[in-house]
C-alpha cells in the first residue's frame, strides 16, 4: 500500500478536477476543451503510471479490473462522474498491466500497436464504437472517462476518452518498463497524442485515438524496439 501513495494522490486530484470544474472560470470553448483535456490527461497519465506496483499481483490484477470497472459503471449511473473516472482508469490500467506482463517479446508490442490502430479505425468509422456514438451520451458515458471542461458541470461539458484508450496507454507504458524502453518519454508522447486527437476532433467528428497513441509509442521507442528485435531477447 505505501507504494500506491502516489496513485491515491493522483486519484484525489482527478476527483477534485471533476468536482470543481463547475466553479472554475470558463473561457473560449475550443481553448477550454483543449486546455481542460490536457490538464486532465496529465493526471490520468500520472494515475496510470502510479498504479504500476499492481503488476506484482500477477493474474490477480484482473480482480482489480473486475471490481473497478463495474464500480465505474455504477458510479456513472449514479451521476458521480469524478469518482467514476477514477474507477474506470484503475480498471483499465489493471487490464493493461496484465496484458503487458504476459507479452514475451518486444515484437509482440509492435504487433499489438499495429493491429489495435487498424481495429480502432474500423470500429470508429463503421463498427461497435460508431454504434455506441449513435446511441448518445447515456450509453457512451459508461465506456468513457469524462475529461471535464473548465466552467462546466461534469455532466454538461466534457471530452470522452475511451476506457479502451486507457487500457492501451497502460499496456504501452507497462511494456516500456518491462522491455527497458523509454517509459517517461512514452507517457509524455502518448498523453500528447491524446491532446492532438482531441484538437483534431474539434474540427471533425469523433476520431479514433489508438492510431496516434500507437504511433507515439512506436516513434519514441523505435530504435530500442529494433535492437530488441534483432537481438531476439525475450523479456526477463
Amino acid at each position: 500500500m505505501p507504494r500506491l501513495t502516489s496513485a491515491a494522490a493522483a486519484a484525489a486530484v482527478l476527483v477534485a478536477l471533476g468536482a470543481s470544474s463547475v466553479v472554475l472560470p470558463a473561457f473560449a470553448l475550443r481553448a477550454d476543451i483543449v486546455v481542460s483535456a490536457a490538464v486532465s490527461l496529465a493526471v490520468v497519465a500520472w494515475l496510470v503510471a502510479a498504479l504500476s506496483p499492481l503488476r506484482d499481483l500477477g493474474h490477480r490484477v484482473l480482480l482489480v479490473a473486475a471490481v473497478a470497472l463495474p464500480a465505474g459503471a455504477l458510479l456513472t449511473w449514479l451521476d458521480f462522474l469524478p469518482l467514476a473516472n477514477v474507477a474506470k482508469v484503475v480498471g483499465a490500467a489493471a487490464i493493461g498491466l496484465w496484458v503487458a506482463e504476459n507479452l514475451e517479446r518486444a515484437s509482440w508490442v509492435v504487433l499489438v500497436a499495429v493491429v489495435s490502430a487498424v481495429v480502432d479505425i474500423a470500429s470508429v468509422y463503421g463498427g461497435p464504437t460508431r454504434e455506441l456514438l449513435e446511441e448518445g451520451p447515456q450509453i457512451v458515458g459508461y465506456f468513457t472517462v469524462a475529461l471535464t471542461w473548465s466552467g462546466y458541470a461534469p455532466a454538461d461539458g466534457y471530452t470522452a476518452l475511451g476506457i479502451s484508450d486507457v487500457v492501451f496507454f497502460s499496456l504501452y507504458l507497462a511494456a516500456a518498463r518491462r522491455f527497458e524502453l523509454r517509459a517517461t518519454a512514452s507517457a509524455a508522447a502518448m498523453a500528447a497524442s491524446f491532446v492532438v486527437t482531441i484538437v483534431a476532433a474539434i474540427w471533425w467528428e469523433a476520431l479514433p485515438a489508438l492510431p496516434l497513441l500507437s504511433l507515439a509509442f512506436l516513434a519514441v521507442n523505435a530504435d530500442r524496439l529494433w535492437r530488441l528485435r534483432k537481438a531476439g531477447v525475450p523479456a526477463s
